[in-house]
Protein backbone atom coordinates (compact mmCIF):
# COMPACT_ATOMS: atom_id res chain seq x y z
CA UNK A 1 0.00 0.00 0.00
CA UNK A 2 2.50 2.42 1.07
CA UNK A 3 4.12 1.54 -2.49
CA UNK A 4 1.31 2.41 -4.01
CA UNK A 5 1.15 5.49 -2.37
CA UNK A 6 4.92 6.78 -3.37
CA UNK A 7 3.61 6.00 -6.97
CA UNK A 8 0.92 7.92 -7.04
CA UNK A 9 2.45 11.17 -5.64
CA UNK A 10 5.17 10.31 -8.20
CA UNK A 11 2.73 10.30 -10.68
CA UNK A 12 1.40 13.38 -10.03
CA UNK A 13 4.33 15.06 -9.75
CA UNK A 14 5.80 14.33 -12.85
CA UNK A 15 2.12 15.55 -14.55
CA UNK A 16 1.66 18.85 -12.25
CA UNK A 17 -0.69 20.86 -14.45
CA UNK A 18 -2.27 17.99 -15.36
CA UNK A 19 -3.13 16.66 -11.80
CA UNK A 20 -4.04 20.34 -10.73
CA UNK A 21 -6.91 20.47 -13.46
CA UNK A 22 -8.24 17.21 -12.43
CA UNK A 23 -8.26 17.76 -8.82
CA UNK A 24 -10.08 21.67 -9.80
CA UNK A 25 -13.50 19.81 -9.51
CA UNK A 26 -13.11 18.08 -6.36
CA UNK A 27 -11.76 21.53 -4.78
CA UNK A 28 -14.46 23.44 -5.86
CA UNK A 29 -16.88 20.77 -4.80
CA UNK A 30 -15.82 20.67 -1.72
CA UNK A 31 -15.14 24.08 -0.39
CA UNK A 32 -18.53 24.68 -1.78
CA UNK A 33 -19.90 22.35 1.10
CA UNK A 34 -17.63 23.02 3.44
CA UNK A 35 -18.71 27.24 3.35
CA UNK A 36 -22.26 26.32 2.97
CA UNK A 37 -22.34 23.90 5.93
CA UNK A 38 -20.36 26.38 8.22
CA UNK A 39 -21.96 29.61 7.82
CA UNK A 40 -25.34 28.17 7.46
CA UNK A 41 -24.74 26.25 10.46
CA UNK A 42 -23.29 29.51 12.49
CA UNK A 43 -25.62 31.73 11.69
CA UNK A 44 -28.59 29.00 12.75
CA UNK A 45 -26.50 28.09 16.26
CA UNK A 46 -26.27 31.89 16.82
CA UNK A 47 -29.75 32.57 16.14
CA UNK A 48 -31.34 29.79 18.14
CA UNK A 49 -29.34 30.57 20.86
CA UNK A 50 -30.10 34.53 20.96
CA UNK A 51 -34.19 33.11 20.44
CA UNK A 52 -34.09 31.27 23.47
CA UNK A 53 -32.10 33.88 25.24
CA UNK A 54 -34.86 36.34 24.74
CA UNK A 55 -37.29 34.05 25.63
CA UNK A 56 -36.32 33.32 28.72
CA UNK A 57 -36.84 29.65 28.90
CA UNK A 58 -40.77 30.64 29.04
CA UNK A 59 -43.19 28.57 27.29
CA UNK A 60 -46.83 30.64 25.70
CA UNK A 61 -50.32 28.42 26.03
CA UNK A 62 -53.09 29.82 24.11
CA UNK A 63 -56.09 28.78 22.55
CA UNK A 64 -56.29 27.83 18.74
CA UNK A 65 -58.80 26.82 16.11
CA UNK A 66 -57.81 23.60 14.48
CA UNK A 67 -58.56 24.88 10.86
CA UNK A 68 -56.36 27.77 11.83
CA UNK A 69 -53.58 26.35 13.53
CA UNK A 70 -51.35 29.20 12.58
CA UNK A 71 -52.72 31.99 14.67
CA UNK A 72 -54.04 31.50 17.97
CA UNK A 73 -57.44 33.20 18.74
CA UNK A 74 -57.79 36.67 20.48
CA UNK A 75 -60.44 36.98 22.76
CA UNK A 76 -60.76 40.18 21.47
CA UNK A 77 -62.63 38.99 18.26
CA UNK A 78 -63.91 35.46 19.06
CA UNK A 79 -66.07 34.88 21.73
CA UNK A 80 -65.00 31.76 23.65
CA UNK A 81 -66.65 28.72 21.41
CA UNK A 82 -68.96 26.34 23.30
CA UNK A 83 -67.38 23.57 24.83
CA UNK A 84 -64.01 25.79 25.60
CA UNK A 85 -62.59 26.54 29.09
CA UNK A 86 -60.62 30.00 29.52
CA UNK A 87 -58.10 28.77 32.52
CA UNK A 88 -58.93 28.95 35.88
CA UNK A 89 -56.86 29.47 39.03
CA UNK A 90 -56.93 25.84 39.90
CA UNK A 91 -55.95 24.97 36.51
CA UNK A 92 -53.19 27.51 36.83
CA UNK A 93 -52.03 26.30 40.10
CA UNK A 94 -52.18 22.12 38.60
CA UNK A 95 -49.52 23.50 35.94
CA UNK A 96 -47.27 25.10 38.42
CA UNK A 97 -47.50 22.14 40.47
CA UNK A 98 -45.72 20.03 37.76
CA UNK A 99 -42.14 19.39 38.28
CA UNK A 100 -40.32 20.99 35.82
CA UNK A 101 -41.90 24.59 36.18
CA UNK A 102 -40.86 27.24 37.74
CA UNK A 103 -43.72 29.35 37.26
CA UNK A 104 -46.79 30.20 35.22
CA UNK A 105 -49.33 33.28 35.21
CA UNK A 106 -52.68 33.92 32.91
CA UNK A 107 -52.45 36.91 30.79
CA UNK A 108 -55.06 39.08 28.70
CA UNK A 109 -53.62 40.45 25.73
CA UNK A 110 -54.87 42.14 22.04
CA UNK A 111 -52.96 42.90 19.33
CA UNK A 112 -54.89 44.70 16.93
CA UNK A 113 -58.81 45.69 18.80
CA UNK A 114 -56.96 48.09 21.40
CA UNK A 115 -55.84 51.65 20.45
CA UNK A 116 -53.08 53.34 21.94
CA UNK A 117 -52.35 57.04 22.02
CA UNK A 118 -50.39 60.06 23.35
CA UNK A 119 -51.24 63.45 21.79
CA UNK A 120 -52.57 62.16 18.75
CA UNK A 121 -49.80 60.15 18.11
CA UNK A 122 -51.00 56.67 17.82
CA UNK A 123 -49.81 53.29 17.96
CA UNK A 124 -51.89 50.51 16.53
CA UNK A 125 -49.34 47.60 15.75
CA UNK A 126 -48.39 47.32 20.02
CA UNK A 127 -50.24 44.57 22.12
CA UNK A 128 -51.88 45.42 25.21
CA UNK A 129 -51.45 42.68 28.10
CA UNK A 130 -53.24 43.01 31.28
CA UNK A 131 -51.26 40.91 33.73
CA UNK A 132 -50.76 39.40 37.02
CA UNK A 133 -47.87 40.37 39.75
CA UNK A 134 -45.51 37.85 38.80
CA UNK A 135 -45.90 38.37 35.42
CA UNK A 136 -42.54 40.51 35.30
CA UNK A 137 -40.49 37.64 37.38
CA UNK A 138 -41.47 35.06 34.28
CA UNK A 139 -39.59 37.62 31.49
CA UNK A 140 -36.39 38.50 31.22
CA UNK A 141 -37.41 42.50 30.31
CA UNK A 142 -34.95 45.25 31.80
CA UNK A 143 -36.33 47.68 33.56
CA UNK A 144 -34.92 51.05 31.81
CA UNK A 145 -36.62 53.69 34.00
CA UNK A 146 -39.45 53.92 36.49
CA UNK A 147 -41.22 50.78 38.30
CA UNK A 148 -43.05 47.85 38.18
CA UNK A 149 -46.42 46.81 39.40
CA UNK A 150 -47.01 46.86 42.84
CA UNK A 151 -49.52 45.68 45.44
CA UNK A 152 -50.90 49.19 45.84
CA UNK A 153 -51.64 49.43 41.69
CA UNK A 154 -53.96 45.85 42.48
CA UNK A 155 -55.29 46.83 45.54
CA UNK A 156 -56.79 50.45 44.31
CA UNK A 157 -57.58 49.23 40.63
CA UNK A 158 -54.91 52.12 39.47
CA UNK A 159 -54.64 52.78 36.34
CA UNK A 160 -50.50 52.41 35.32
CA UNK A 161 -49.05 51.27 32.51
CA UNK A 162 -45.67 49.56 31.88
CA UNK A 163 -44.48 50.06 28.22
CA UNK A 164 -41.84 48.39 26.21
CA UNK A 165 -38.51 51.02 24.33
CA UNK A 166 -40.38 51.02 21.46
CA UNK A 167 -43.65 52.80 22.24
CA UNK A 168 -41.55 54.71 24.57
CA UNK A 169 -39.76 56.36 21.50
CA UNK A 170 -41.94 56.54 19.10
CA UNK A 171 -45.14 58.30 21.66
CA UNK A 172 -42.25 60.60 23.65
CA UNK A 173 -39.41 61.51 21.64
CA UNK A 174 -38.11 64.09 23.17
CA UNK A 175 -39.35 63.38 27.00
CA UNK A 176 -38.82 60.99 29.84
CA UNK A 177 -42.01 58.46 29.41
CA UNK A 178 -42.15 57.56 33.07
CA UNK A 179 -45.18 60.33 34.39
CA UNK A 180 -46.99 60.83 31.56
CA UNK A 181 -50.20 59.57 30.86
CA UNK A 182 -51.31 57.45 27.61
CA UNK A 183 -54.57 56.62 26.35
CA UNK A 184 -55.63 52.72 26.08
CA UNK A 185 -59.37 52.77 24.44
CA UNK A 186 -60.82 55.69 26.50
CA UNK A 187 -59.24 54.75 29.29
CA UNK A 188 -56.58 57.01 30.63
CA UNK A 189 -53.12 55.48 31.90
CA UNK A 190 -50.27 56.80 33.69
CA UNK A 191 -46.99 55.44 32.78
CA UNK A 192 -45.00 53.96 35.75
CA UNK A 193 -42.36 52.14 34.07
CA UNK A 194 -39.85 51.49 30.40
CA UNK A 195 -38.63 47.72 29.86
CA UNK A 196 -36.11 47.22 27.37
CA UNK A 197 -37.66 45.28 24.20
CA UNK A 198 -36.67 41.11 24.02
CA UNK A 199 -34.61 42.71 21.07
CA UNK A 200 -32.79 46.07 21.46
CA UNK A 201 -33.30 48.82 19.25
CA UNK A 202 -29.89 48.49 17.45
CA UNK A 203 -29.59 48.56 13.70
CA UNK A 204 -29.42 45.79 11.37
CA UNK A 205 -26.17 45.43 10.24
CA UNK A 206 -25.89 41.69 9.07
CA UNK A 207 -28.16 38.95 7.97
CA UNK A 208 -28.75 37.49 11.98
CA UNK A 209 -29.71 41.10 12.88
CA UNK A 210 -32.34 40.75 10.18
CA UNK A 211 -33.41 37.89 11.09
CA UNK A 212 -33.99 38.52 14.69
CA UNK A 213 -36.20 41.65 13.79
CA UNK A 214 -38.42 39.43 11.35
CA UNK A 215 -38.70 36.53 13.67
CA UNK A 216 -39.35 38.30 17.27
CA UNK A 217 -42.87 39.73 16.96
CA UNK A 218 -44.56 42.07 19.96
CA UNK A 219 -41.46 44.24 19.94
CA UNK A 220 -44.16 46.81 20.98
CA UNK A 221 -46.16 46.69 24.18
CA UNK A 222 -48.23 47.83 26.58
CA UNK A 223 -48.68 46.23 29.96
CA UNK A 224 -51.40 46.98 32.70
CA UNK A 225 -52.31 45.44 35.67
CA UNK A 226 -54.90 42.54 35.25
CA UNK A 227 -57.47 44.11 37.08
CA UNK A 228 -57.73 47.09 35.24
CA UNK A 229 -58.20 45.50 31.79
CA UNK A 230 -61.79 45.16 32.30
CA UNK A 231 -62.25 48.80 32.00
CA UNK A 232 -61.15 49.28 28.36
CA UNK A 233 -60.44 45.31 26.88
CA UNK A 234 -64.38 44.54 26.60
CA UNK A 235 -63.58 40.74 27.76
CA UNK A 236 -62.39 39.39 30.80
CA UNK A 237 -61.40 35.82 29.58
CA UNK A 238 -57.57 34.95 30.00
CA UNK A 239 -55.42 35.18 26.18
CA UNK A 240 -53.09 32.88 26.91
CA UNK A 241 -50.66 31.46 29.93
CA UNK A 242 -47.32 31.93 30.05
CA UNK A 243 -45.06 29.15 31.44
CA UNK A 244 -41.72 29.68 32.64
CA UNK A 245 -39.61 26.50 33.15
CA UNK A 246 -36.71 25.09 35.02
CA UNK A 247 -34.68 23.71 32.23
CA UNK A 248 -34.70 24.76 28.27
CA UNK A 249 -33.99 21.60 26.86
CA UNK A 250 -37.61 20.43 28.69
CA UNK A 251 -39.48 23.04 26.76
CA UNK A 252 -41.20 20.35 24.45
CA UNK A 253 -41.98 17.96 27.08
CA UNK A 254 -43.37 20.95 29.53
CA UNK A 255 -45.48 22.48 27.02
CA UNK A 256 -47.34 19.20 26.12
CA UNK A 257 -47.99 18.25 29.60
CA UNK A 258 -49.19 21.94 30.55
CA UNK A 259 -51.23 22.27 27.40
CA UNK A 260 -52.79 18.83 28.20
CA UNK A 261 -54.04 19.91 31.41
CA UNK A 262 -56.20 22.23 29.78
CA UNK A 263 -57.41 20.67 26.97
CA UNK A 264 -58.74 18.27 29.85
CA UNK A 265 -61.71 20.82 30.15
CA UNK A 266 -62.30 21.02 26.36
CA UNK A 267 -65.37 18.89 24.91
CA UNK A 268 -64.98 20.84 21.64
CA UNK A 269 -62.94 19.19 19.05
CA UNK A 270 -62.72 21.85 16.97
CA UNK A 271 -60.03 23.42 19.73
CA UNK A 272 -57.58 23.23 21.52
CA UNK A 273 -55.04 24.45 23.59
CA UNK A 274 -51.00 24.15 22.26
CA UNK A 275 -47.72 25.55 23.47
CA UNK A 276 -45.08 27.72 21.59
CA UNK A 277 -41.72 28.98 23.12
CA UNK A 278 -38.23 30.43 21.80
CA UNK A 279 -36.95 26.67 21.88
CA UNK A 280 -39.91 25.36 19.43
CA UNK A 281 -39.63 28.18 17.17
CA UNK A 282 -35.62 27.91 17.08
CA UNK A 283 -36.19 24.17 16.61
CA UNK A 284 -38.34 25.37 13.39
CA UNK A 285 -36.07 27.58 12.05
CA UNK A 286 -32.89 24.63 12.35
CA UNK A 287 -35.25 22.61 10.54
CA UNK A 288 -35.24 25.11 7.65
CA UNK A 289 -31.87 25.34 7.47
CA UNK A 290 -31.20 21.92 7.43
CA UNK A 291 -33.44 21.55 4.16
CA UNK A 292 -31.63 24.68 3.11
CA UNK A 293 -28.36 23.57 3.48
CA UNK A 294 -29.12 19.83 2.49
CA UNK A 295 -30.18 21.96 -1.23
CA UNK A 296 -27.13 23.62 -1.46
CA UNK A 297 -24.92 21.26 -0.89
CA UNK A 298 -26.94 18.81 -3.55
CA UNK A 299 -26.04 22.15 -5.81
CA UNK A 300 -22.55 21.94 -4.65
CA UNK A 301 -21.86 18.44 -5.15
CA UNK A 302 -22.82 18.59 -8.96
CA UNK A 303 -19.32 20.18 -8.90
CA UNK A 304 -18.02 17.06 -7.42
CA UNK A 305 -19.55 14.80 -9.98
CA UNK A 306 -18.09 16.62 -12.70
CA UNK A 307 -14.77 16.49 -11.00
CA UNK A 308 -14.86 12.56 -10.34
CA UNK A 309 -15.86 12.40 -14.11
CA UNK A 310 -12.41 14.27 -14.91
CA UNK A 311 -10.58 12.08 -12.44
CA UNK A 312 -12.10 9.02 -14.23
CA UNK A 313 -11.16 10.33 -17.74
CA UNK A 314 -7.16 11.35 -16.30
CA UNK A 315 -6.99 8.18 -14.96
CA UNK A 316 -8.37 6.08 -18.34
CA UNK A 317 -5.30 8.17 -19.95
CA UNK A 318 -3.10 7.41 -17.65
CA UNK A 319 -3.77 3.71 -18.22
CA UNK A 320 -3.18 4.34 -21.78
CA UNK A 321 -0.17 6.55 -21.48
CA UNK A 322 1.30 2.99 -19.04
CA UNK A 323 0.50 0.70 -21.35
CA UNK A 324 3.94 -1.06 -22.09
CA UNK A 325 4.60 -0.97 -18.12
CA UNK A 326 1.72 -2.74 -17.40
CA UNK A 327 2.44 -4.92 -19.47
CA UNK A 328 6.05 -5.13 -18.37
CA UNK A 329 5.26 -5.87 -14.86
CA UNK A 330 2.35 -8.33 -15.78
CA UNK A 331 4.99 -10.47 -17.36
CA UNK A 332 7.73 -10.31 -14.19
CA UNK A 333 4.67 -11.90 -12.40
CA UNK A 334 2.08 -8.66 -10.92
CA UNK A 335 -0.77 -10.56 -10.40
CA UNK A 336 -4.42 -8.35 -11.34
CA UNK A 337 -4.62 -7.43 -7.85
CA UNK A 338 -1.34 -5.47 -7.66
CA UNK A 339 -2.13 -3.20 -11.08
CA UNK A 340 -5.68 -2.98 -9.75
CA UNK A 341 -4.53 -1.68 -6.45
CA UNK A 342 -1.77 1.07 -7.93
CA UNK A 343 -4.14 2.35 -10.29
CA UNK A 344 -7.19 2.66 -7.80
CA UNK A 345 -4.52 4.11 -5.09
CA UNK A 346 -3.41 6.62 -7.41
CA UNK A 347 -7.25 7.95 -8.05
CA UNK A 348 -8.05 7.98 -4.11
CA UNK A 349 -4.44 9.90 -3.06
CA UNK A 350 -5.59 12.69 -6.73
CA UNK A 351 -9.36 13.09 -5.23
CA UNK A 352 -8.29 12.63 -1.42
CA UNK A 353 -5.32 15.63 -1.94
CA UNK A 354 -8.38 17.64 -3.99
CA UNK A 355 -10.52 17.05 -1.32
CA UNK A 356 -7.75 18.14 1.82
CA UNK A 357 -7.28 21.38 -0.17
CA UNK A 358 -10.90 21.89 -0.86
CA UNK A 359 -11.62 22.01 2.90
CA UNK A 360 -8.60 24.68 3.75
CA UNK A 361 -9.83 26.68 0.89
CA UNK A 362 -13.48 26.35 2.11
CA UNK A 363 -12.80 27.17 5.90
CA UNK A 364 -10.52 30.17 4.90
CA UNK A 365 -13.54 31.70 2.80
CA UNK A 366 -15.94 30.69 5.30
CA UNK A 367 -13.82 32.77 8.11
CA UNK A 368 -13.07 35.67 5.11
CA UNK A 369 -16.94 35.90 4.14
CA UNK A 370 -17.77 35.98 8.12
CA UNK A 371 -15.22 38.82 8.82
CA UNK A 372 -16.36 40.88 5.67
CA UNK A 373 -20.46 39.78 5.86
CA UNK A 374 -20.61 39.28 10.24
CA UNK A 375 -21.94 36.17 9.12
CA UNK A 376 -20.86 34.24 12.16
CA UNK A 377 -18.91 30.34 10.94
CA UNK A 378 -19.04 27.34 12.63
CA UNK A 379 -16.77 25.14 11.13
CA UNK A 380 -17.57 20.86 11.84
CA UNK A 381 -15.07 18.52 12.26
CA UNK A 382 -17.78 15.75 11.01
CA UNK A 383 -18.52 18.13 8.49
CA UNK A 384 -14.95 18.25 7.27
CA UNK A 385 -14.09 14.16 8.11
CA UNK A 386 -17.07 13.72 5.50
CA UNK A 387 -15.98 15.88 2.96
CA UNK A 388 -12.47 14.37 2.94
CA UNK A 389 -14.11 10.97 3.08
CA UNK A 390 -16.76 11.66 0.22
CA UNK A 391 -13.85 12.75 -1.89
CA UNK A 392 -11.55 10.20 -1.39
CA UNK A 393 -15.17 7.94 -2.40
CA UNK A 394 -15.43 9.37 -5.06
CA UNK A 395 -11.60 8.56 -6.10
CA UNK A 396 -12.59 5.32 -5.31
CA UNK A 397 -15.91 5.13 -7.67
CA UNK A 398 -14.41 6.67 -10.59
CA UNK A 399 -10.87 4.92 -10.50
CA UNK A 400 -12.54 1.66 -10.45
CA UNK A 401 -13.64 1.72 -14.13
CA UNK A 402 -9.85 2.57 -14.96
CA UNK A 403 -7.72 0.30 -12.63
CA UNK A 404 -10.27 -2.68 -14.03
CA UNK A 405 -8.91 -1.58 -17.23
CA UNK A 406 -5.27 -1.69 -16.23
CA UNK A 407 -5.78 -4.72 -14.59
CA UNK A 408 -7.27 -6.71 -17.47
CA UNK A 409 -4.37 -6.07 -19.86
CA UNK A 410 -3.15 -8.67 -21.72
CA UNK A 411 0.83 -8.58 -21.28
CA UNK A 412 1.83 -9.66 -24.86
CA UNK A 413 -0.44 -7.00 -26.35
CA UNK A 414 0.65 -4.44 -23.60
CA UNK A 415 4.15 -5.02 -24.64
CA UNK A 416 3.46 -4.62 -28.33
CA UNK A 417 1.59 -1.11 -27.61
CA UNK A 418 3.54 2.06 -29.31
Amino acid sequence: MLENIKLSFKGIRSHKMRSALTMLGIVIGIASIIIIVSLISGTSEQLKTAMIDSGDSTITIALYNKENPWTPMDPSFNTLPDGVVSPDSDTIQEIKSLDDVENATAVYSSEYNIKVSHNGIENSSCVVMGVEKEYFSLKNYVLTSGRYFIDRDYDNRNNVAVISSGVASSMFTNEDAVGQTIAIGDEIFTVVGVVQNVIDESEINNITDYYLKVSMKNNDFVIVPSVSWVNFGGFDLYSNLVVKIKDVDDTVKVGGEAANILNMNITNNGYEYRSSSMQEDADYLENITQFVSILLIGIASISLLVGGIGVMNIMLVSVTERTREIGLKKALGAKKRVILGQFLTESVVLTGLGGVLGVLIGIGISYLVSLVLSMPASISIPAVAIAVGFSMGVGIIFGIMPSIKAANLNPIDALRYE
